[in-house]
Protein backbone atom coordinates (compact mmCIF):
# COMPACT_ATOMS: atom_id res chain seq x y z
CA UNK A 1 0.00 0.00 0.00
CA UNK A 2 1.66 3.90 -0.87
CA UNK A 3 2.06 5.94 2.03
CA UNK A 4 0.87 9.26 1.51
CA UNK A 5 3.59 11.40 0.63
CA UNK A 6 4.31 14.21 2.72
CA UNK A 7 3.80 16.81 0.42
CA UNK A 8 0.81 15.25 -0.79
CA UNK A 9 -2.09 17.49 -0.12
CA UNK A 10 -6.09 16.84 0.63
CA UNK A 11 -7.83 15.14 -2.09
CA UNK A 12 -11.49 17.13 -3.17
CA UNK A 13 -13.19 14.59 -1.06
CA UNK A 14 -11.47 15.53 2.03
CA UNK A 15 -11.24 19.00 1.00
CA UNK A 16 -15.68 18.61 0.55
CA UNK A 17 -15.70 17.03 4.13
CA UNK A 18 -13.71 19.76 6.31
CA UNK A 19 -15.65 22.27 4.86
CA UNK A 20 -19.07 20.18 5.35
CA UNK A 21 -18.19 20.30 9.10
CA UNK A 22 -17.43 23.50 9.25
CA UNK A 23 -20.24 24.96 7.80
CA UNK A 24 -22.30 22.49 10.56
CA UNK A 25 -19.95 23.72 13.27
CA UNK A 26 -21.09 27.22 12.17
CA UNK A 27 -24.49 26.87 11.90
CA UNK A 28 -24.74 25.17 15.43
CA UNK A 29 -22.49 28.15 16.69
CA UNK A 30 -24.54 30.99 15.50
CA UNK A 31 -27.79 30.79 17.38
CA UNK A 32 -25.72 29.98 20.57
CA UNK A 33 -23.79 33.23 19.79
CA UNK A 34 -27.01 35.08 18.96
CA UNK A 35 -28.78 34.11 22.59
CA UNK A 36 -25.81 35.17 24.24
CA UNK A 37 -25.35 38.46 22.56
CA UNK A 38 -29.15 39.28 23.47
CA UNK A 39 -28.64 37.63 26.98
CA UNK A 40 -26.02 40.19 27.35
CA UNK A 41 -27.66 43.01 25.94
CA UNK A 42 -30.91 42.25 28.21
CA UNK A 43 -28.52 42.82 30.96
CA UNK A 44 -26.82 45.78 30.35
CA UNK A 45 -30.30 47.48 29.39
CA UNK A 46 -31.86 45.71 32.86
CA UNK A 47 -28.55 47.59 34.96
CA UNK A 48 -28.88 51.15 32.79
CA UNK A 49 -32.71 51.14 33.37
CA UNK A 50 -32.10 50.28 36.73
CA UNK A 51 -29.70 53.51 36.99
CA UNK A 52 -32.18 55.59 35.25
CA UNK A 53 -34.62 53.91 37.84
CA UNK A 54 -32.63 55.62 41.01
CA UNK A 55 -31.69 58.84 38.86
CA UNK A 56 -36.02 59.34 38.97
CA UNK A 57 -35.88 58.25 42.97
CA UNK A 58 -32.93 60.84 43.59
CA UNK A 59 -34.42 63.88 41.27
CA UNK A 60 -37.56 63.70 43.43
CA UNK A 61 -35.11 63.75 46.70
CA UNK A 62 -33.97 66.81 45.44
CA UNK A 63 -37.72 68.48 44.35
CA UNK A 64 -39.92 67.89 47.00
CA UNK A 65 -40.90 64.37 45.82
CA UNK A 66 -41.63 65.78 42.44
CA UNK A 67 -40.82 63.73 39.70
CA UNK A 68 -39.58 65.76 36.51
CA UNK A 69 -42.74 67.47 35.17
CA UNK A 70 -44.32 66.83 31.48
CA UNK A 71 -42.76 69.51 29.15
CA UNK A 72 -42.97 70.83 25.56
CA UNK A 73 -41.65 72.36 22.94
CA UNK A 74 -37.49 72.74 24.07
CA UNK A 75 -37.85 73.13 27.40
CA UNK A 76 -35.80 70.55 29.28
CA UNK A 77 -37.33 67.10 28.91
CA UNK A 78 -36.57 64.35 31.28
CA UNK A 79 -33.36 62.87 29.97
CA UNK A 80 -31.87 66.49 30.15
CA UNK A 81 -33.17 66.33 34.19
CA UNK A 82 -31.62 63.51 35.12
CA UNK A 83 -28.69 64.02 33.54
CA UNK A 84 -26.65 64.74 36.82
CA UNK A 85 -28.24 61.46 38.58
CA UNK A 86 -27.34 59.19 35.66
CA UNK A 87 -23.56 60.66 36.53
CA UNK A 88 -23.80 62.73 33.05
CA UNK A 89 -23.27 59.81 31.52
CA UNK A 90 -25.99 59.89 28.58
CA UNK A 91 -25.50 56.62 27.54
CA UNK A 92 -26.89 55.10 30.37
CA UNK A 93 -30.29 56.01 28.22
CA UNK A 94 -29.68 53.39 25.71
CA UNK A 95 -30.31 49.72 25.35
CA UNK A 96 -27.05 47.97 23.60
CA UNK A 97 -29.64 45.98 21.81
CA UNK A 98 -31.47 49.38 20.06
CA UNK A 99 -29.72 49.56 16.24
CA UNK A 100 -30.90 53.48 16.55
CA UNK A 101 -29.85 54.39 19.69
CA UNK A 102 -26.82 53.06 19.53
CA UNK A 103 -25.52 55.11 16.84
CA UNK A 104 -26.46 58.45 18.93
CA UNK A 105 -24.37 60.80 20.41
CA UNK A 106 -23.92 62.18 23.76
CA UNK A 107 -25.62 65.12 22.67
CA UNK A 108 -28.34 63.84 19.90
CA UNK A 109 -29.21 61.44 23.94
CA UNK A 110 -29.45 64.50 25.61
CA UNK A 111 -31.46 66.99 22.75
CA UNK A 112 -35.34 68.23 23.92
CA UNK A 113 -36.36 66.95 20.76
CA UNK A 114 -36.94 64.26 19.67
CA UNK A 115 -35.99 61.65 22.54
CA UNK A 116 -33.10 59.22 20.53
CA UNK A 117 -32.98 57.48 23.93
CA UNK A 118 -34.24 53.64 24.32
CA UNK A 119 -36.73 54.78 26.89
CA UNK A 120 -40.22 56.14 27.50
CA UNK A 121 -41.47 58.23 30.29
CA UNK A 122 -44.91 57.57 31.96
CA UNK A 123 -47.01 60.17 30.13
CA UNK A 124 -49.39 60.12 33.37
CA UNK A 125 -52.17 60.57 30.79
CA UNK A 126 -54.77 59.35 33.75
CA UNK A 127 -53.86 62.31 36.01
CA UNK A 128 -54.70 64.89 32.86
CA UNK A 129 -51.11 65.70 32.32
CA UNK A 130 -51.56 65.13 27.99
CA UNK A 131 -53.87 68.70 27.97
CA UNK A 132 -51.93 70.01 31.06
CA UNK A 133 -48.55 69.74 30.60
CA UNK A 134 -48.00 72.35 33.63
CA UNK A 135 -49.63 69.41 36.15
CA UNK A 136 -47.20 67.66 38.61
CA UNK A 137 -46.91 64.47 40.33
CA UNK A 138 -45.02 63.33 43.59
CA UNK A 139 -44.15 59.92 44.72
CA UNK A 140 -46.49 60.31 47.50
CA UNK A 141 -49.37 60.75 45.55
CA UNK A 142 -49.24 57.40 44.10
CA UNK A 143 -50.34 55.03 46.44
CA UNK A 144 -49.11 51.59 44.91
CA UNK A 145 -45.52 52.28 43.80
CA UNK A 146 -44.74 49.20 43.02
CA UNK A 147 -47.77 48.75 40.30
CA UNK A 148 -47.54 51.51 38.36
CA UNK A 149 -44.60 51.87 35.67
CA UNK A 150 -42.22 54.86 35.37
CA UNK A 151 -40.26 53.70 32.47
CA UNK A 152 -40.32 51.44 29.30
CA UNK A 153 -38.73 50.05 26.15
CA UNK A 154 -39.42 52.13 23.33
CA UNK A 155 -39.13 50.94 19.84
CA UNK A 156 -36.40 51.66 18.07
CA UNK A 157 -36.69 55.25 16.26
CA UNK A 158 -39.76 56.09 18.58
CA UNK A 159 -38.56 59.15 19.49
CA UNK A 160 -41.71 60.20 22.09
CA UNK A 161 -40.91 61.07 25.41
CA UNK A 162 -44.10 60.22 26.86
CA UNK A 163 -45.50 57.28 27.06
CA UNK A 164 -49.63 58.49 25.75
CA UNK A 165 -51.97 55.80 26.52
CA UNK A 166 -54.83 58.23 25.07
CA UNK A 167 -52.57 57.86 21.47
CA UNK A 168 -52.33 54.08 21.99
CA UNK A 169 -48.63 55.04 22.36
CA UNK A 170 -49.07 51.40 24.38
CA UNK A 171 -49.26 49.81 21.01
CA UNK A 172 -47.60 51.89 18.51
CA UNK A 173 -44.00 53.13 20.60
CA UNK A 174 -44.07 50.45 23.53
CA UNK A 175 -41.62 47.49 22.80
CA UNK A 176 -43.04 45.39 24.47
CA UNK A 177 -40.88 41.70 23.22
CA UNK A 178 -37.57 43.32 22.88
CA UNK A 179 -35.75 40.13 24.72
CA UNK A 180 -37.30 36.93 25.21
CA UNK A 181 -40.92 38.10 24.14
CA UNK A 182 -40.95 40.70 27.27
CA UNK A 183 -38.90 43.63 28.13
CA UNK A 184 -37.67 45.94 30.72
CA UNK A 185 -39.25 48.06 33.08
CA UNK A 186 -39.24 50.77 35.72
CA UNK A 187 -41.40 50.80 38.46
CA UNK A 188 -42.60 53.99 40.89
CA UNK A 189 -40.61 52.65 43.42
CA UNK A 190 -37.20 52.43 41.42
CA UNK A 191 -37.03 48.79 40.61
CA UNK A 192 -36.56 47.46 37.77
CA UNK A 193 -38.29 44.17 36.24
CA UNK A 194 -38.56 42.03 33.22
CA UNK A 195 -41.83 41.49 31.84
CA UNK A 196 -42.76 38.38 29.62
CA UNK A 197 -45.56 39.72 27.52
CA UNK A 198 -48.05 37.09 29.78
CA UNK A 199 -47.66 39.50 32.60
CA UNK A 200 -48.02 43.11 30.98
CA UNK A 201 -50.83 45.28 31.19
CA UNK A 202 -51.70 48.46 30.42
CA UNK A 203 -52.68 49.42 33.26
CA UNK A 204 -49.92 49.38 34.61
CA UNK A 205 -49.20 52.59 33.40
CA UNK A 206 -51.95 54.19 35.44
CA UNK A 207 -52.07 55.84 38.58
CA UNK A 208 -55.65 55.75 38.69
CA UNK A 209 -56.58 52.28 38.70
CA UNK A 210 -60.24 53.09 37.98
CA UNK A 211 -59.56 54.99 35.20
CA UNK A 212 -60.41 53.68 31.50
CA UNK A 213 -57.75 53.61 28.86
CA UNK A 214 -59.89 53.95 25.71
CA UNK A 215 -60.55 51.29 23.03
CA UNK A 216 -57.97 51.87 19.48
Amino acid sequence: MKSRSPTQGFTLVELLVVIGIVAILIAISLPIATMALNHAHCTACSARMRNVGIAFMSYANDNDGQLPGRVVGTSDKWPTLLLPYVGNNPFNYVDPGDPNATKMSATQLTANAPNNSSFIFNGFNDLGFLNNPNLTVRLVNISDTSNVLLLGQQIPAGNNFYLDVLQNDQNNVLNKTAYYGGSNYVFADGSIQFLPLAQYNDNLWLVNKGFVIPPQ
